[in-house]
């Protein structure tokens, strides 16, 4: 099962509406399916879920009784055949059959939480959200331009919300997005995917201590390439200077830190500081090791 079928599940879960949230609910289900109107009012959906309470809202709601079609496919197709159920759904909406429902009637709405089973429903039949573990992307698909500006303006303005949504258009449908972890957490928080909302925040706390482990890992491997290189340029100095002038060139405590570097070519600046007859800071340790480095390049030239 898909993350948004997770989502749409846990929606379709929360009962006890009242009678004005019931009526809001079903409103946001049937203005958002693929056909609204007079002439035309179905819903296709592959969700079972979707599918069956379309069917119920419609009964209770709005007294009509509707075409329930399963494909070979597996998708459900939910139609309003006659045209006499068809007007009395759009009246109990506030629709008349010249007045065509590619706008938000916002009497509809008779409080707050009215609103909040509308956006319930909406998400529905039009919804989608990705699964957290790939990227974030919750997004409606409607089918009117004015209806999508309405459903743009009705998120913004919403007062539990500070989202702000982005618009694109998709194959004639116009389409209201949201790419950002915390707009959608707050989404489904709204609408009581408490639990959905949650899993995201979850995977996003892994995926940052994870970005934060590869990050530290990352740099500590690039402090250990780089001491490596540094040991392997110190001690090819050393060596050089061993092979032409001798160790006994030196003075007692760069000989001494010489000898102690080849022995030991893995040590730390620090470990190898620590390691003398007469322990040196690592700093100290850094400028010897360089004037190793700078009497080996006098005697090649």
């Amino acid at each position: 099962m898909s993350f948004s079928a997770e989502v749409k599940n846990e929606i379709l879960s929360i009962e006890d509406m009242n009678e004005c949230c019931l009526h809001a609910f079903a409103y946001g289900i049937m203005l958002f399916s693929r056909a609204f109107s007079y002439y035309d009012m179905y819903l296709m959906t592959e969700h079972s879920g979707v599918a069956e309470k379309y069917c119920e809202l419609m009964e209770k709601v709005c007294k009509v009784k509707p075409n329930f079609i399963k494909s070979d496919a597996g998708k459900y197709k939910i139609e309003i055949p006659n045209k006499e159920d068809r007007l009395k759904v759009l009246k109990t909406f506030g629709y008349d059959k010249k007045n065509g429902a590619s706008r938000i009637n916002w009497s509809n709405f008779a409080d707050e939480c009215c609103k909040i089973a509308f956006l319930k429903g909406a998400f529905l039949t039009c919804g989608t959200v990705n699964d957290p573990n790939k990227n974030y992307h919750l997004e409606f698909v409607v089918p009117y331009m004015n209806l999508s500006k309405d459903l743009n303006l009705f998120i913004t303005d919403y007062p539990d919300l500070n989202v702000t949504p982005k618009s694109i258009t998709r194959n004639s449908n116009y389409v209201i997005y949201f790419k950002d972890s915390e707009s959608i957490e707050d989404l489904l928080t709204v609408m009581g995917a408490f639990n959905s909302s949650l899993e995201i925040m979850g995977v996003k706390m892994y995926k940052d201590v994870r970005n934060n482990v590869n990050r530290k890992l990352n740099f500590e491997n690039a402090n250990l390439d780089k001491t490596i290189s540094a040991a392997s340029k110190q001690t090819d100095a050393i060596l050089h200077i061993k092979n032409t002038v001798g160790l006994s060139y030196l003075s007692d405590d760069l000989r001494e830190l010489a000898e102690l570097r080849i022995e030991n070519p893995d040590m730390s600046l620090r470990e190898l500081g620590n390691s003398l007859t007469n322990p040196i800071s690592r700093s100290g340790v850094n400028h010897r090791l360089q004037k190793l480095c700078e009497i080996a390049a006098e005697i090649k030239k």
